[in-house]
């Protein structure tokens, strides 16, 4: 009979144990943390006073300065260096002014190196200007764990923050309405010269899928790994989440969010999002303009609307305008 009872108790000690431990099993970043935005509290976290790269998650702070220092409608003439940094990119084009609020809007939504790089130089006279007014301002906010180099999170040396810092940082950040706005954008439209409008679409999944999503920003190099630091809102409160070393991001953003939401995205639900990230394109064939939009793949597979483009282009008939 004891014997039973024993049986019994560790039993239920084993599932009330279960979730806990199958939560933490689950998380493959090296460091995170879930705040409440006001009082700072840690709901959930872990290594989040450790030092990491976190790509371009560093565009938050950047951004900050931005609005801070700049006035958007006044314009950028980028440098040469420009051409040389890698994507993300607006592939800005040395030599031609642009308005400050499509290079803010370009660095939040696309995530665009070139674009943060010339914020940066703007700013500060040169990047290595800049960076040491990032860090200043990092210090001001309470982010003393954190060291920039540069302006895009590009990864070097020397250059890394931690999570409970990223989470101060865009604390910060969210009194600016309008950094708000920006980080809630879904789409960004640019005009890139004669080539048209290009329609660049935000890389934060739960922006498109998840209801209290309020913005964020993510980030990748292969040093960093996936980071992501955004904001989320529930009953009348707002809740911060950065993330910093993730193999898996959208997994491991949504298995933290449980501790504080019952109903998430799915895995097929973050997935969709990605599918539909299919820039619009217009194209005029034999004096006809064809539009392949999202509903027009939807219609129409993939494959048969390379073909028919393939075709077009092999004719010479084909003139190319980005929407």
């Amino acid at each position: 009979m004891i014997y039973k009872e024993t049986v019994k108790s560790l039993a239920l000690l084993f599932l009330l144990i279960l979730p806990l431990s199958a939560f933490a099993s689950e998380i493959t970043a090296d460091s995170y943390l879930l705040v409440e935005k006001d009082s700072f509290t840690a709901i959930a976290g872990k290594n989040y006073h450790q030092s990491l790269p976190p790509a371009s998650t560093t565009k938050v702070l950047t951004t900050i300065l931005a609005l801070e220092k700049l006035d958007e409608e006044q314009t950028i003439v980028p440098t040469k260096r420009v051409l040389s940094l890698p994507a993300s990119k607006l592939s800005l084009f040395p030599g031609r002014p642009y308005k400050v609020a499509d290079l803010i809007k370009g660095a939040m939504v696309e995530s665009a190196n070139d674009a943060a790089y010339s914020l940066s130089v703007a700013i500060g006279g040169s990047e290595e200007k800049f960076a040491e007014m990032m860090n200043e301002k990092a210090h001001e906010i309470g982010a003393f764990d954190s060291n920039f180099e540069n302006a895009s999170g590009l990864y070097v040396p020397g250059h890394f923050t931690s999570a409970y810092d990223l989470a101060l940082i865009f604390r910060y950040a969210l009194e600016n309405k309008r950094f708000q706005e920006i980080i809630g954008m879904k789409y960004f439209f640019f005009r890139r010269g004669d080539a048209g409008d290009v329609r660049y679409m935000n890389h934060n999944r739960l922006l498109f899928c998840f209801a209290p999503s309020i913005g964020g920003k993510t980030g990748f190099t292969h040093a960093s790994k996936h980071c992501y630091v955004g904001a989320f809102e529930k009953e009348g409160k707002t809740y911060i989440l950065s993330i910093l070393g993730s193999k898996n991001l959208w997994a491991d953003a949504v298995s933290i969010l449980q501790q504080i939401y019952t109903e998430v995205p799915t895995q097929r639900e973050i997935s969709l999002v990605k599918a539909s990230n299919i820039a619009v394109a217009s194209y005029t064939v034999r004096g006809k303009k064809i539009t392949l939009s999202s509903y027009a793949v939807k219609k129409e597979k993939k494959s048969a609307a390379k073909k028919r483009l393939k075709r077009a282009r092999k004719g010479k008939r084909l003139k190319y305008r980005r929407a």
